[in-house]
């Protein structure tokens, strides 16, 4: 209590049992200034040299919100370059289609380097074009400790894809009217085909000039097929010159025999009596001139041919009656003999399978010309 006898306040009161604490003394955080020296005041002031004024630098302190935010962004980033290196992409994955064929380390290497390097394969290993059927594709992967035994060499890979892959060759399709009829090797071979089926209607003599093609539209498309669809040259010719039945007629010439155009269509004679019922007699005696009908068989294709030919034929002399009212009437005098002349004759001649169907004159000119027979006839 106080002098009078009054509790002091709350906040005034001393635990019990404890000293009243001294004060203490307040910092001066204040540095005091260093003084000069008589001798450096006299210096400064002779010499007018100031005291330098230093701005007083306040030093902040980040705040604590702050500081978590950077101690979590570095924390992130630790945890992302941690992943990138456990899961970093350090290699690619090879597809043919949906089947993995293994894994490889060069990360340079592409679906189309592959691609081409297995198609320069199997052009040299089959001689063509080749298109693979299958895609080839590459994805970045990171090989794992789990997929180590996946990793092989390129050495290994291109075989083990050649074996993998199937493919389709570059043939020649022969098209007779936009129909596709049979497929060899390459342009080369059907060309061989051409050649061997026209030959039948080219004679060996050189000199004839002679043009050789085919009635039909026949061309070649060159086409991606499975090498099973492609057949030999012989085989193509045979396809080529079948074909279908078809009624056609036949003139009888001399020496032919019943049996004989028979067999010459391939026809038995009971056939052929029948298709000429009205026309070939029960004994089946024939005579030269008369038309059959028969049946043929018309090949697929049939060979064009367009000749040119050169004839020479006669010109022949003309004959001039001249009157003479000296000579009496039925006298008759040949006074110039006169002489037949030359012209050449330039035809085109067509034929189907050697069968004449049209000749045409392209050109006609008198190479000798004729002299006119003179006659003296009497009038008198």
């Amino acid at each position: 209590m106080d002098s009078k006898g009054n509790f002091p306040k709350r906040e005034e009161r001393v635990p019990y049992g404890r000293a009243i604490p001294n004060e203490i003394p307040k910092k001066n955080n204040k540095k005091s200034k260093k003084k000069l020296s008589p001798y450096r005041q006299k210096y400064n002031a002779q010499h007018n040299i100031k005291p330098i004024k230093r701005k007083k630098i306040l030093r902040k302190g980040m705040p604590a919100k702050n500081r978590r935010l950077l101690t979590l962004i570095i924390g992130i980033l630790a945890v992302v370059l941690l992943l990138l290196i456990l899961f970093r992409q350090n290699g690619k994955e090879v597809f043919i289609g949906e089947t993995s064929m293994g894994i490889v380390k060069d990360k340079s290497i592409t679906p189309d380097a592959l691609t081409e390097t297995l198609l320069a394969q199997l052009r040299q290993e089959v001689g063509a074009n080749i298109q693979i059927n299958e895609t080839i594709d590459v994805k970045p992967v990171h090989i794992s400790k789990s997929r180590e035994k996946d990793v092989c060499k390129m050495e290994y890979l291109i075989p083990s894809m050649r074996q993998k892959v199937t493919y389709f060759v570059e043939a020649a399709a022969i098209t007779v009217d936009g129909k596709e009829v049979v497929i060899v090797e390459n342009q080369e071979e059907a060309n061989a085909v051409f050649e061997s089926l026209q030959s039948e209607y080219i004679p060996e003599d050189a000199s004839r000039n002679i043009i050789a093609g085919f009635k039909e539209n026949v061309q070649v498309v060159l086409k991606y097929v499975d090498p099973s669809v492609i057949v030999a040259k012989e085989n193509a010719i045979q396809t080529l010159k079948s074909g279908t039945k078809v009624q056609k007629t036949y003139t009888v010439q001399a020496g032919d025999a019943l049996y004989k155009i028979a067999a010459l269509f391939e026809m038995t004679q009971e056939e052929l009596k029948a298709m000429n019922a009205d026309t070939i007699p029960s004994n089946g005696n024939l005579q030269v001139g008369w038309v059959l009908n028969v049946m043929a068989e018309k090949p697929m294709v049939s060979v064009k041919t367009e000749e040119t030919v050169v004839l020479t034929e006669v010109q022949e002399r003309k004959t001039v009656y001249q009157q003479d009212n000296t000579k009496n009437k039925g006298y008759q005098k040949v006074t110039e003999a006169g002489k037949d002349g030359q012209k050449e004759i330039t035809k085109k001649i067509t034929r189907i399978n050697n069968e004449i169907i049209s000749e045409e004159v392209v050109d006609e000119k008198t190479t000798v010309e004729p002299i006119d027979e003179i006659i003296v006839q009497g009038t008198k």
